[in-house]
């Protein structure tokens, strides 16, 4: 017999789904490694890495932070500028993913 999911299993489940939806792009994934293993990189400290438009960049950070998976704080030094790291729930997918490559 199947096992009905319900309450805050169907929602842990939804919220896994997502955050695996929201990796399924090269693109995203580079961008959450290179989060990963330098926490606090800028907006333009990840673009510089990665060599993609704004736009486009802007468009993925926003769909991993859809996913769960990076937080953004603005920071003030001199210029306003967004500093992204992993939420708890994206460290725990970083993990996972390195344990199963």
């Amino acid at each position: 017999m199947a096992t009905r999911l319900e309450g805050p299993d169907l929602e842990k489940a939804y919220q896994r789904l997502a955050s695996y939806t929201a990796l399924g792009n090269r693109l995203r994934l580079k961008a959450f490694f290179l989060i990963a293993k330098d926490p606090e990189l800028s907006f333009s400290q990840i673009q510089e890495k990665m060599k993609v438009e704004k736009g486009h960049l802007a468009y993925h950070l926003a769909i991993l932070k859809a996913g769960g998976l990076v937080s953004f704080t603005y920071e003030r030094k001199g210029r306003t500028s967004s500093r992204y790291s992993l939420t708890a729930r994206g460290k725990e997918m970083y993990e996972e993913l390195l344990k199963h490559s």
